[in-house]
């Protein structure tokens, strides 16, 4: 893809309203630059002094939290990589620079010379610096609430106002007038832009004068990998003259306390006897044998701690590029498990995860590059939903040879047909992020023909489920949630919207009662999980939220019973008990992206519902993860009759009672016992003989005497006949 097609998709030049609605997709490489990557230098920043008063959106920028980067890459600049400098942008509300202004919803025309309050040097050469220009974006979104002023002035919204500023290469003329009212800064000399916005919570110019540093690093690659007590760290480093390094830490920014020196020579270094959670900063200073500090590198953060938690790795498959979302496919006739995993780029992969994963068949997209983004199953059937063309109806009665059997052209004829996420409800496909907005319904009983039978025609959605006759609707763009009565599909009915401060909503689930709704926020303020109790429509309240990191980027969830399963970009994989959903607890966690960032990288979705019990993850670099929850894993591995099951308690964890089912199939003599983590007796609940059918009772959380158990783990063993299985069992007080 081209750099000005970029911008088209980024900014949002050919369909504002849904092309640039698809926020998972600016994540710089996921646009396949890698020409670009191979020779985009390392950046680092510094702010002076405290407090920091400006932010900005991740746009995938690759300094100051991912707010700036090359024009290159965000812009179409005419300059390259190689052009990029040391720049101090510095703010001062008795400074003006003039500046050309540009107007984003007037498909960036020149709009007049805007003012902003301060200047940008070049301060390459520390004894000589280098006054520049600087241009910067406006917008009329169409409320009234703030029209275009020509004064530069993001406020604390999502998107800041879009006032994004561009630094330019060329010197400052202290006119605006570089540039004539016909250019664009498509092919100017911006060198950096930036997606500024004001911190939610501060004042512009709190601190006056600020500024922002913005240089070039020549020690690269600097990351860490975290572990146990330890990090290990990591670097590239080709430049002459270094006699060694000095690595800085600290446990606050800047890392400036020495924590050793180095060999020349050397690229990795493993920092032991940390504790773990605990952020640690680090910058690393290649010095020269006259103690001359010639380079320095990024300031990274690592956070030390185990890869996973309770969970279990049982294989994972990476043989193709730039993965989306996955769902699961179960063979009646063999009961085989199958992922189906999107492959952005290319189409749909099936993958038998029976043992070590391998794929057995695969559907290209009609076209390279079309963006697969979603799958949903359907009977027999799997949907594929692609951002830039119609989805492919898929057969997978041979998952080795899957076969199109229809496809579906979604929102205006004119267009490509694309959308961006779905979900499958009974017969019903229900279909958002389309060019039409809102929601689109289709009929699935005959899937070589599916049938249009509704739609409900509103602001962009994101994501949806639906259960039960309702559906979720995530408005991302600071819509909230809107809660649909989808039993009708030719007359959907809007029942409540809800919302909250700077909400993103991407991805909402209810819980299986349907009392609460689990919302995934991804690019609000507050990236994070909130949990609404929608029971009374009228007064619908945040109860609870989840939060891994402040700072971290959650993506999708989804519950299972009692439990959350949240797709955590950087944080991979985490399952949050939800027995009490205004007290939503972590249990389990498995890390599907090492590296420590934050960011739109690592783990897409996650899928829990096979019966086995497998857990099947898609990462957008590492591609699919097969997981296994330790409260899953038997005792002992059932040599199992057709028929013969013992299911998970529910809930679990449990306090103080917990229903436990298991299946007979046939008619047999059954004991059913539970015992402590010891292996030591603590009740029987079952010693007879039960028909054949599915039997269930419930554990009081007592032992033989009738006396309370503390809080632990159990296990619940059924024995009948040769069939023996077991369950892992948690009673928390």
């Amino acid at each position: 893809m081209k750099t000005i097609q970029i911008l088209k998709v980024l900014l949002g030049l050919s369909s504002v309203s849904v092309v640039f609605s698809e926020l998972d997709i600016l994540v710089v490489n996921e646009f396949n630059i890698s020409e670009t990557r191979e020779v985009e230098p390392d950046l680092y920043w510094a702010w002076e002094p405290d407090s920091r008063w400006l932010s900005g959106v991740d746009w995938g920028g690759q300094t100051f939290y991912g707010y700036i980067g090359l024009s290159e890459i965000f812009l179409g600049s005419s300059l390259s990589a190689d052009d990029a400098i040391d720049v101090e942008i510095r703010f001062d509300s008795n400074e003006t620079t003039f500046c050309q202004t540009y107007r984003r919803d007037l498909d960036y025309s020149a709009a007049g010379v805007g003012v902003f309050r301060g200047s940008a040097w070049d301060i390459s050469d520390p004894n000589n610096h280098r006054r520049l220009n600087i241009c910067f974006v406006e917008w009329d979104d169409g409320t009234g609430e703030h029209a275009p002023n020509l004064i530069w002035d993001p406020d604390d919204s999502n998107y800041g106002r879009r006032e994004y500023l561009f630094i330019m290469l060329s010197d400052y003329d202290g006119t605006g007038e570089t540039y004539d009212n016909s250019n664009t800064g498509f092919d100017s000399d911006v060198i950096y832009s930036w997606w500024p916005k004001l911190r939610s919570g501060y004042t512009f110019f709190q601190t006056d004068p600020a500024s922002l540093t913005i240089r070039t690093a020549f020690i690269t690659n600097f990351s860490s990998l975290p572990d146990d007590g330890q990090l290990t760290l990591s670097w590239e480093f080709e430049e002459e003259g270094v006699d060694h390094f000095d690595l800085f830490y600290s446990t606050t920014i800047p890392p400036n306390n020495l924590l050793v020196q180095l060999d020349a020579d050397d690229r990795s270094y493993l920092h032991t006897g940390l504790t773990n959670d605990e952020k640690v900063y680090y910058q690393m200073k290649g010095v020269s044998s006259q103690g001359d500090i010639l380079y320095s590198s990024i300031q990274i953060w690592g956070k030390p701690g185990p890869v996973s938690m309770n969970m279990d790795l049982l294989g994972t498959w990476n043989e193709r590029e730039n993965y989306g979302d996955i769902w699961g496919y179960t063979d009646q006739i063999t009961g085989k498990e199958y992922a189906l995993l999107c492959v952005r780029d290319e189409g749909l992969s099936i993958i038998d995860i029976s043992d070590q994963p391998i794929e057995v068949g695969f559907v290209p997209s009609m076209q390279f590059g079309s963006d697969a983004k979603d799958v949903k199953v359907f009977d027999h059937y799997a949907v594929l939903i692609k951002e830039n063309e119609p989805a492919q109806i898929i057969d997978l009665s041979d998952p080795e040879d899957p076969n199109v059997v229809s496809t579906i052209h979604f929102g205006l004829s004119i267009e490509d047909g694309g959308a961006h996420n779905c979900y499958i409800n009974g017969q019903y496909l229900y279909v958002i992020g389309l060019d039409a907005g809102g929601l689109e319904i289709y009929d699935l009983t005959n899937p070589e023909s599916p049938q249009w039978v509704g739609d409900y025609i509103t602001y962009y959605y994101h994501d949806i489920y639906v259960k039960d006759g309702i559906a979720y609707a995530a408005a991302i763009h600071g819509d909230g949630v809107d809660i649909l009565d989808v039993s009708n599909p030719s007359n959907v009915q809007l029942l409540a919207n809800f919302n909250y401060e700077g909400s993103g909503a991407h991805n909402c689930w209810t819980t299986e009662d349907g009392n609460y709704v689990i919302v995934g926020d991804e690019i609000g303020e507050g990236n994070w999980i909130r949990i609404f109790d929608i029971q009374d429509l009228d007064n619908i309240s945040m109860v609870a939220e989840y939060i891994v990191d402040p700072e971290s980027v959650v993506h999708n969830a989804y519950v299972d019973g009692n439990l959350l399963y949240v797709a955590h970009y950087t944080e991979g994989v985490r399952i949050v008990d939800l027995s009490d959903p205004e007290s939503p607890v972590e249990i389990a966690y498995y890390d599907t992206y090492l590296p420590n960032e934050y960011g739109y990288e690592g783990c897409w979705s996650v899928f829990p519902y096979f019966e086995s019990g497998k857990i099947i993850a898609s990462d957008l670099q590492s591609g699919l993860f097969v997981l296994e929850h330790q409260q899953f894993v038997n005792i002992e591995k059932p040599n199992a009759p057709a028929g013969f099951n013992l299911k998970q308690n529910y809930p679990n964890p449990f306090n103080p009672t917990t229903r436990i089912n298991y299946t007979i199939g046939l008619e047999s003599f059954v004991n059913l016992t539970v015992f402590d983590v010891s292996g030591d007796f603590v009740k029987t609940l079952v010693n007879s003989h039960k028909p054949t059918g599915i039997h269930s009772l419930q554990w009081h959380g007592t032992n033989e005497l009738d006396k309370k158990m503390p809080s632990g783990s159990y296990f619940i063993k059924i024995k009948t006949g040769e069939f023996t299985q077991s369950r892992k069992m948690i009673l928390l007080k």
